[in-house]
């Protein structure tokens, strides 16, 4: 994951190729471009906030770009590795796609879902989000990009019982402080990671990232409020990656940060 920052003259940006899909989208500003190195053009193209830019496997670009207006503008770059996409090929029980990519999607799509996960993904990376965080959007991005390219070979949608999401939700109430990945939590109940995603959302209308975020804010909100800790230690305590995570998290759900809690609760 990466941000570029383009400035007004036109310069080139280099896309390498890789194993996986890289993804790009924009983040804020105007960005013009102007074909590739290979390919340029006299007439300029405005792609649209909810265009995403896809590289197929093994292919890479110099697209030749430049901000537009007073601001400069910043690209989102996001790839995706082959295991993920493989592990959701094998997972779901579906033929093989990875080869037909290139043919299948062209170089810009309109696509506002992809677009909006791209720029988030970024974001969450720099802000310090967790293992548990990539899994699920590495996952998410996957299904969104092969999915509506299948035959219909989806297995059978099932849910969680009533006795497996008490044991997950146990799981990560007992698990608070430390590391959790979804293959932890779906490896209790049997589930792949992508069928467990679907069904634990199914259940709880939340992700298992969102649902184990709150249930660490939850934790945090009693040591601010009784505790004697430092902002950083409480975070550290309750599975967030640094105070910066902590803070970003805390003031997404509560609407004020951790120190601001703090000052109104005691």
């Amino acid at each position: 994951m990466r941000r570029t920052t383009l400035r007004k003259d036109i310069h080139s940006l280099y896309i390498p190729s890789s194993s996986g899909i890289t993804l790009n989208a924009q983040l804020g500003g105007l960005v013009g471009l102007y074909g590739t190195r290979e390919r340029p053009s006299q007439k300029e193209a405005f792609p649209l906030p909810d265009d995403v830019c896809i590289i197929p496997p093994g292919l890479s670009r110099t697209l030749l770009v430049a901000a537009k207006g007073d601001v400069p503008a910043a690209v989102a770059s996001v790839t995706v590795p082959p295991a993920t996409l493989h592990r959701f090929v094998d997972e779901e029980d579906l033929p093989s796609r990875l080869s037909l990519l290139q043919g299948v999607f062209p170089a810009v799509r309109l696509d506002p879902v992809l677009a909006a996960t791209v720029r988030a993904l970024v974001v969450a990376s720099e802000a310090g989000a967790d293992e548990l965080y990539a899994q699920s959007a590495a996952q998410f991005i996957a299904a969104h990009l092969l999915a509506p390219h299948t035959d219909g070979a989806t297995r059978p949608a099932g849910a969680l019982s009533s006795l497996q999401l008490e044991l997950v939700l146990s799981y990560m109430r007992e698990n608070l402080g430390r590391s959790v990945s979804l293959d932890d939590l779906a490896s209790l109940v049997s589930f792949s990671r992508f069928h467990f995603v679907r069904c634990f959302k199914a259940a709880t209308g939340s992700t298992p990232y969102r649902y184990l975020t709150e249930l660490r804010i939850d934790l945090s909100r009693k040591y601010l409020e009784s505790g004697n800790d430092t902002i950083a230690r409480i975070g550290q305590r309750c599975g967030f990656s640094g105070p910066e995570h902590f803070s970003r998290c805390f003031r997404r759900i509560m609407g004020c940060t951790p120190s601001q809690y703090r000052t109104m609760r005691t």
